[in-house]
C-alpha cells in the first residue's frame, strides 16, 4: 500500500511494534526504575513504548511529543481498534487503562477555544448562493488535475512572489494536518482529524463559523456537495473506522454517517468524491500492520470502492478489487493464513464522465496469493462497481510489516516481490493539447504511467525517481495543459554510479504528449538551515529525459531473494540471551528534502513542500523559483489563541481561494516533524 510504512506508525500513538516493545520481563536498566514516576502509565509507556517512540527517526514511530498531543479517545481507538491493537494486546488490561490515561497531556475535548474565536453574527453565516466553487474536492475537481486558475483564486502567478503571512489558527490536539480543505465563497472548510473535528472558517479572519464533532478519528481529505431537491449542501468526508460523514455545509449538523467497511480491517484515506447524487468512497484497511506479529492470521482486509446515496447515505453498490478471503496454508509456525488480500485503495478515485467510469489506483497484496489487481490502475463503472479494465505496473508485490525481518507473515510460495510500490498518488484524468485524453497516474516506484483511458492500455512511461516503499510519487501530480508536475519523496542520497542523475528528492515537470522531462528541480541542504543558494532548476541531459518502463515489472526470481530469518517459536520465554539491547543513543533529526505531498497549481505557479516544512512556489513553464517559506517553526500569535507549531508538509497540505494561498503545515508520521496550524499567506501590499 502502503502508505502504511508513514502510517503502521501513524495509529498516532502507541505501544511500538512488537520487535521494538519490550516484554515485561524484558525492561531494560533503562527503562527499568519507575520509583520516580509519578503517574503509572508513564512507567507502562516506559516499559511497553519508548523503545520506539523515544527513537523515532530509527523506527519511524511518532515522537511521545506528538503523541502527547491527541485527545484520550484518539488514543484510546489507536490502542483498542486501531493500528496498534495487535501491538497492545500483551499489555495488561489495568496498565493499558494507565496509559490511555496518562499519554493524553489536554484534559477534555480542548474546544474551549471555539467560543472567542466565533465570527460576529453578521459574517458567521455559510453563504452559498452565488459563491464560487474555488475547490470542491482533493483534485480540486473530480478530473483531479489539481490546477486552479487566477480567476478562481484571486491570485496571479506574479503575486506568488510577494506572498506574507496574514493570519495563523492553530488547532489543539492535532499533530498532524492531513486533510485537504475545500473552499466555497469565503468559507474554508477544514478538518483536524487527529481530534475528530471539522470546522468552517472565514477566509478572511480565520474565525469559527461552525464546528462538528465526529466520536472517531476523522481521516480523509474533504469534498464539497451540491445540494440536490433531496438533500442540502454538505462536506463529505471519511474516518479511521470506515465510516462516511455527510455535514450540511451551511450548518454543520450531520446529515448521515454510513458503514464503508468490508470487515473490521478497513478505513478511509482517500477523499470520497460526489458524482450525479453518488458518494464514491474508497476502502483502505490498516491490516498489514498488524501482520508484524508471527501469531497473527494474515490477513483478509481488502480494498474496494462503494457508491452511497448522496440523500440518504444508503449503500448502492460495492466495486472490489478481489474475491473475499479464505484459508490458503499454515505459516511456518503453524498460524493459519488466508488470502487474497490487499489492493486497497488509499488515493481519491478520479471521474470521467463521459467514459461513465471511476479510475483508482490501488496498493500491494497483504498475502499470498497475489492477484492481478494490486499495484493497478482499475476503471470501475459508476452505475454497476464493476470492473471495466485493469492496467497493472507490478506484478506479485506482496508486502507487510513483517517483510522487514522476513517473518512468518512474509514467506511464501512461488514467485513474489516485495517492494511495496502502491498507487497512493491519486491519478489524473488529463486533456491533451491534440484533444487526446490520458489517465496518469504516479507509483511510488517513481514512474509515471499515461494510459489510454478506454482501455487501459500503455501510452507511455518514465521512470523518473529512484522509488521505494516510502518513495517516489506519493499524493499526486498535477497539469497545467500541458506539463505534468510530478514530486518524488526519493531519499536523500545522491545518484550512484551509471544510475540516473535526475534520481533522489525533487520535482520534475514532464511533457504530457511524450512523457520527457521539460525541467526538474533538486532541492539542497539550504532547506536544512545551510547557509547556501536557492538551488535551481535545470534541463536534463538528452539521455536521462525520459527512460521508459514495460508493464507488469516482473517478480524478483525466487533464487535471488533473500531466505526467511528462521522463526522464533511462539512459546519461547524471552531471556537474558535474546532479549532487546538497550537502544542506541538518539541520533541528530534527519533534514528531510522528499516532495510527498500532491503539488498544486494557481494560475501557472506550482505549489510543493517537502517533508521538513519548506513550502516552495515555481513557475511552471520554468522551473524558476518564486517563493519559498519554511513552516517548520513557532507561530506565537494565532488569531484563536491556541498554540501553534508548524511542522513537515505532507498529504495534500494547500489550496487557494478568496485571494489567499492555505498551507496546513504539521504531519507527526514517520518521524517527520509534528505540527498544528493554518497558514493564510496574502501578497503583501504594495
Amino acid at each position: 500500500m502502503t502508505h502504511f510504512r508513514a502510517f503502521a506508525l501513524a495509529a498516532l500513538v502507541a505501544c511500538a511494534i512488537s520487535a521494538c516493545a519490550p516484554r515485561p520481563d524484558e525492561v531494560t536498566a533503562e527503562h527499568a526504575s519507575a520509583e520516580a514516576v509519578e503517574h503509572p502509565g508513564e512507567a507502562v509507556y516506559q516499559q511497553w513504548c519508548a523503545s520506539c517512540h523515544d527513537s523515532g527517526q530509527q523506527s519511524g514511530a511518532p515522537s511521545l511529543a506528538a503523541i502527547r498531543q491527541l485527545n484520550r479517545a484518539t488514543v484510546k481507538y489507536a490502542l483498542e481498534l486501531g493500528y496498534m491493537k495487535i501491538q497492545a494486546q500483551d499489555v495488561p488490561k489495568e496498565e493499558l487503562a494507565q496509559l490511555i490515561n496518562w499519554l493524553p497531556t489536554s484534559e477534555g475535548n480542548n474546544d474551549a477555544w471555539i467560543n472567542a474565536a466565533r465570527c460576529p453574527v453578521k459574517t458567521r453565516e455559510v453563504r452559498l448562493n452565488g459563491a464560487p466553487r474555488t475547490s470542491t474536492t482533493f483534485g480540486v475537481t473530480n478530473t483531479a488535475n489539481r490546477a486552479q486558475s487566477a480567476q478562481e483564486t484571486g491570485l496571479t502567478r506574479d503575486q506568488m512572489k510577494t506572498l506574507d503571512v496574514a493570519w495563523v489558527v492553530a488547532f489543539p490536539q492535532t499533530p498532524t494536518m492531513r486533510s485537504q480543505p475545500v473552499i466555497v465563497g469565503d468559507t474554508i472548510f477544514i478538518a483536524a482529524t487527529d481530534a475528530g473535528r471539522l470546522y468552517a472558517l472565514d477566509t478572511n479572519t480565520g474565525c469559527v463559523k461552525w464546528h462538528y464533532i465526529s466520536e472517531m478519528t476523522l481521516r480523509s481529505s474533504l469534498t464539497f456537495a451540491e445540494a440536490t431537491d433531496k438533500s442540502p449542501a454538505a462536506i463529505i468526508m471519511g474516518d479511521a473506522a470506515g465510516f462516511v460523514h455527510a455535514v450540511d455545509a451551511r450548518t454543520g449538523r450531520k446529515l448521515w454517517v454510513s458503514n464503508a467497511r468490508l470487515n473490521e480491517y478497513n478505513r478511509i484515506t482517500g477523499a470520497p468524491v460526489v458524482h450525479d447524487g453518488r458518494v464514491i468512497t474508497p476502502v483502505s484497511a490498516i491490516e498489514v500492520n498488524y501482520a508484524g506479529s508471527d501469531d497473527y492470521q494474515c490477513c483478509k482486509g481488502q480494498g474496494a470502492v462503494i457508491a452511497f446515496d448522496l440523500a440518504t447515505g444508503e449503500k448502492l453498490w460495492t466495486g472490489t478489487t478481489m474475491e473475499p478471503a479464505q484459508p490458503t496454508r499454515l505459516s511456518r509456525t503453524g498460524t493459519q493464513q488466508w488470502g487474497p488480500s490487499g489492493a486497497i485503495i488509499w488515493s481519491t478515485p478520479v471521474i470521467d464522465e463521459k467514459r461513465n467510469v471511476a479510475y483508482a489506483g490501488t496498493g500491494e497484496n497483504v498475502s499470498w496469493p497475489a492477484t492481478d489487481t494490486s499495484d493497478a490502475i482499475i476503471a470501475y463503472d459508476l452505475d454497476t462497481g464493476a470492473k471495466k479494465w485493469v492496467f497493472q505496473a507490478t506484478k506479485s508485490d506482496i508486502w507487510n510489516y513483517a517483510c522487514g525481518r522476513r517473518g512468518a507473515n512474509c514467506d511464501w510460495p512461488g514467485e513474489y516481490h516485495s517492494p511495496d510500490h502502491d498507487f497512493g498518488a491519486t491519478a489524473m484524468l488529463i486533456a491533451r493539447k491534440d484533444g487526446s485524453e490520458l489517465v496518469v497516474a504516479g507509483q511510488k516506484s517513481g514512474v509515471v504511467w499515461a494510459l489510454n483511458p478506454d482501455d487501459g492500455q500503455l501510452v507511455w512511461s518514465n521512470k523518473v525517481g529512484r522509488g521505494s516503499a516510502n518513495g517516489g510519487a506519493h499524493w499526486g501530480l498535477a497539469f497545467d495543459g500541458e506539463r505534468i508536475f510530478a514530486p518524488m519523496n526519493d531519499p536523500n542520497r545522491p545518484p550512484t554510479p551509471g544510475e540516473n542523475p535526475n534520481f533522489g528528492p525533487g520535482i520534475h515537470a514532464l511533457d504530457a504528449m511524450t512523457g520527457e522531462i521539460k525541467w526538474s528541480y533538486k532541492p539542497n541542504q539550504r532547506d536544512c538551515g545551510a547557509e547556501m543558494p536557492v538551488a535551481m532548476a535545470y534541463e536534463p541531459a538528452p539521455e536521462w529525459r525520459i527512460q521508459p518502463v514495460s508493464a507488469p515489472v516482473l517478480p524478483t526470481p525466487r533464487a535471488a531473494a533473500t531466505p526467511p530469518r528462521p522463526a522464533t517459536p511462539a512459546a519461547a520465554a524471552p531471556t537474558a540471551a535474546n532479549a532487546p539491547a538497550a537502544p542506541p543513543a538518539r541520533a541528530p533529526a534527519p533534514c528531510r528534502l522528499g516532495m510527498s505531498p500532491a503539488p498544486l497549481l494557481v494560475d501557472g505557479a506550482v505549489v510543493t513542500g517537502t517533508t521538513q516544512g519548506m513550502l516552495r512556489i515555481f513557475d511552471g513553464k520554468t522551473g524558476e523559483v518564486l517563493f519559498e517559506y519554511m513552516t517548520n517553526r513557532p507561530f506565537e500569535k494565532t488569531v484563536n489563541g491556541v498554540e501553534g507549531h508548524g511542522g513537515g508538509l505532507d498529504s495534500a497540505p494547500y489550496i487557494a481561494g478568496d485571494g489567499t494561498l492555505f498551507v496546513q503545515s504539521g504531519y507527526a508520521r514517520f518521524g517527520e516533524p509534528p505540527g498544528n496550524v493554518l497558514i493564510a499567506f496574502r501578497p503583501k501590499a504594495k
